[in-house]
């Protein structure tokens, strides 16, 4: 079996010879089974040098192709120009990221088990700034074993990285290539582009992709935010085009990729990523990229933003957006503030008084500073004094979807007032009666 292995490089000096010496040390035979495509993409450190050492040292096992710079998936798509006919299989690696050393042993086993896939990943670590699994690993924690991503739409797939293909379904057909004209999410089109096409694909679960995250990564992801590119032409050119190519091939947008882009669209609501967009775009632009986002959203069934694994106040902004669009309108139901409830943190009693301590839950609602907390026992009503508690501030686009600031309360009461409910006032004179208690069973362990 040969493995042909695809390494876009620039300016990697300090990383690509690791890159090289994981595929090299493989547990299966190097010369026999591996061969290295190394694609400079334009470097100016010592990449080149580095390179070509390493085609002097296995001249029949590497090859060293030097080309202007024109982004990685154009470099891909100049690796695939150089794999050798008779390749069985063709992988990726970036060049500042690591195999384990059994990885083609444990990917070309599971190809012979099943010979009618055509493409396997493996799961993802990343290692160096932080040493963490890639919260997508769930699929791997069965084994190995086939996806079929019309009955698994949770099972998505981005990264390149740790993607083998059969070859000869690149060999034959020439258009199977990355898009060279956009600058973000190249290779999760061409992935998902791939897979809605064959439906399936493998999961090699003991095989290991080392995702170097650098310590000078955040710098670097940050500025793509800074990109016009990453707004609007990001969701015409990039999910609109996964959208009608499923919509082509299925006359619907299946689960799969709801669930995918949906996934993906968090990364706009970051703390660190969302206040940017007014820093790049000029208000038109603000307005347009608001529009194209609300009008992709509302193309979703909203059980795949209820399913997300996010923070609850991502959900209730995205499923506002859904329901009511833009500009974002706080639309909270009664129902829903009731639904919510006074958390006791600290309860103790002395001298015939309670002492308790806590705070709103505020899962659908947050209190404003001239919201109010009170206790209901009986027909009194008894308001609690606020204890502000700082920071867990979340802003999305300008509109505070979290802050805890007003919810805290501290009081004392008589020891007989041990069952009441609490209940809340709005700064418009609105109260809501929420969650009963009994002081005298309040379990805080």
């Amino acid at each position: 079996m040969l493995f042909s292995m695809i390494i876009p490089v620039y300016n990697a000096e300090k990383y690509v010879q690791e890159a090289i010496e994981s595929l090299i040390h493989q547990t299966v035979d190097f010369k026999q089974n591996v061969e290295i495509i190394l694609v400079d993409d334009g470097s100016t450190d010592q990449s080149k040098d580095i390179c070509q050492n390493y085609v002097n040292q296995y001249p029949s096992n590497i090859k060293y192709v030097y080309r202007e710079n024109a982004g990685p998936g154009s470099a891909r798509n100049t690796g695939f120009d150089h794999v050798s006919p008779h390749s069985d299989y063709i992988g990726f690696l970036d060049a500042d990221d690591l195999l384990s050393e059994d990885t083609l042993e444990k990917v070309g086993s599971f190809f012979s088990r099943n010979s009618e896939i055509q493409l396997a990943v493996i799961p993802l670590y990343h290692f160096e700034r932080i040493d963490t699994p890639h919260r997508l690993n769930y699929r791997f924690e069965q084994g190995d074993r086939v996806i079929h991503i019309l009955e698994e739409y949770t099972a998505i797939h981005f990264h390149i990285g740790g993607c083998f293909f059969k070859a000869k379904h690149f060999l034959t057909n020439p258009d199977l290539r990355f898009q060279t004209d956009i600058k973000f999410w190249e290779d999760a089109l061409f992935i998902n582009t791939f897979l809605l096409e064959h439906k399936q694909y493998g999961v090699v679960s003991e095989a290991k992709y080392h995702y170097r995250r650098r310590v000078d990564e955040d710098s670097l992801v940050s500025n793509a935010w800074y990109q016009k590119s990453r707004y609007t032409e990001m969701i015409r050119r990039c999910y609109l085009t996964l959208i009608n190519e499923s919509k082509s091939r299925y006359n619907e947008i299946l689960p799969y990729v709801q669930f995918l882009i949906t996934y993906h669209i968090r990364l706009y609501l970051f703390p660190k990523n969302n206040p940017i967009i007014f820093e790049v775009l000029t208000k038109e632009e603000q307005d347009e990229f608001f529009e194209e986002f609300v009008k992709l959203i509302q193309l979703f069934d909203q059980k795949y933003i209820k399913e997300q694994d996010m923070p609850f106040y991502y959900k209730t902004y995205l499923l506002n957006l859904s329901e009511n669009g833009w500009p974002y309108k706080e639309n909270i139901s009664p129902k829903k503030i009731e639904k919510q409830k006074v958390v006791i943190t600290e309860c103790h009693h002395r001298a015939l008084k309670w002492t308790i301590k806590g705070h709103f839950m505020n899962k659908v609602y947050f209190m404003k500073e001239n919201d109010r907390l009170f206790i209901q026992a009986k027909d009194k009503i008894t308001y609690l004094p606020k204890v502000e508690i700082p920071g867990k501030l979340r802003i999305i686009w300008g509109t505070v979807v979290r802050n805890y600031e007003h919810a805290g309360f501290e009081t004392t009461l008589p020891f007989y007032r041990s069952k009441f409910q609490f209940g809340l006032e709005t700064e418009s004179g609105r109260k809501f009666l929420l969650n009963k208690v009994n002081l005298k069973v309040v379990d805080l362990n």
